[in-house]
């Protein structure tokens, strides 16, 4: 399989989501580490993370030849599907099981309060829904009209809406850098991400401003000014990289299945470990972070066999064997 660009920034963004699911959100989750080095670097990973999955999806909508409302008919079952069908099992399989780090008090309110990583999936309907909206009354078709729409984003995202209800506190978060990817396509800024000085730059003065943040303190604080600066250029520093690395191609290609299935895999390897007495963390997220990226992989190509499965699973309504 060629290494891509586009593939490889996913791949990279899906692994440093399994280590940080393999390390705990939270120093009472995952590997339980309280301090320390790997505590640190998973914190200040934060700038990166969901920056690119959301520089990412932005510059795919800038590609897509359909758009509007047309496109939010298909993003709503690629992305509402997969959601209510994975995770409410993944929330239900938490909510049984001793020992888990991820507990639901109120089923009811499952999906209308997020549940783990799935917010991410509700969020980035809803901004489908927003963009679509807000073309319908002026289209981002220039610099000046994606500008007006972008500062309006970054005033909400400091302003930092505490309604976390239906993912609207994740739409908040992810808008600034889906519309920084949507100007880097669709209007021709960086689209063959081929700008890898430009790139390195931005990349370094992102890493220097977390560097800071991290001196201030150990916890970094998501909707700050200096947090959605080190995010957006270390976002549109990775994309106009342009970087090729075959294993990341690799895993960026199952980077949805991996996106949606990581979490069992990775949580039944560490109690596995731990039924074993082997809790050594660096054990632990040894073996985790490689299985949260292979089955996953393995179980989309199981999937792709059902029509059903495929439509309902993983939001495909043609089941396609992924190629390897």
């Amino acid at each position: 399989m060629k290494a891509s660009k586009v593939q490889t920034l996913r791949g990279l963004a899906c692994l440093l989501l399994v280590v940080y699911h393999v390390v705990g959100a939270t120093e009472n989750q995952g590997l339980r580490i309280h301090d320390g080095w790997l505590r640190q670097l998973t914190e200040a990973l934060m700038a990166l993370r969901m920056p690119v999955f959301g520089l990412l999806a932005g510059a795919m909508y800038g590609f897509s030849k359909k758009r509007g409302w047309s496109l939010v008919r298909n993003k709503a079952a690629r992305l509402l599907w997969p959601m209510l069908s994975v995770g409410t099992v993944f929330a239900l399989v938490q909510y049984v099981t001793p020992g888990s780090n991820y507990r639901i008090d109120e089923l009811q309110l499952m999906h209308i309060v997020p549940v783990a990583h799935f917010w991410f999936l509700e969020s980035l309907f809803l901004i489908f829904c927003i963009v679509a909206l807000a073309e319908s009354v002026l289209p981002i078709t220039s610099t000046h009209s994606w500008c007006g729409y972008f500062v309006l984003s970054v005033l909400v995202y400091l302003a930092h809406p505490g309604f976390i209800w239906f993912s609207v506190l994740g739409a908040t978060y992810l808008l600034p850098y889906f519309l920084l990817g949507l100007g880097m396509t669709r209007l021709q800024w960086d689209a063959t991400q081929q700008q890898p000085k430009s790139g390195l730059l931005r990349i370094a003065l992102g890493a220097s401003v977390v560097a800071w943040l991290m001196a201030q303190g150990p916890e970094l604080e998501r909707f700050s000014p200096p947090m959605l600066m080190a995010g957006l250029l270390l976002a549109s520093g990775f994309w106009s990289l342009g970087w090729r690395n075959r294993l990341l191609a690799r895993i960026g290609h199952y980077s949805f299945a991996i996106f949606l299935f990581h979490v069992f895999f990775t949580s039944a390897t560490r109690m596995a470990l731990h039924a074993m007495a082997l809790d050594a963390p660096f054990l632990v997220l040894f073996v985790s972070v490689p299985v949260g990226v292979m089955a996953p992989a393995g179980l989309q190509h199981l999937i792709a066999r059902s029509r059903t499965c495929s439509t309902y699973l993983m939001g495909n309504a043609q089941p396609q064997q992924a190629a390897i």
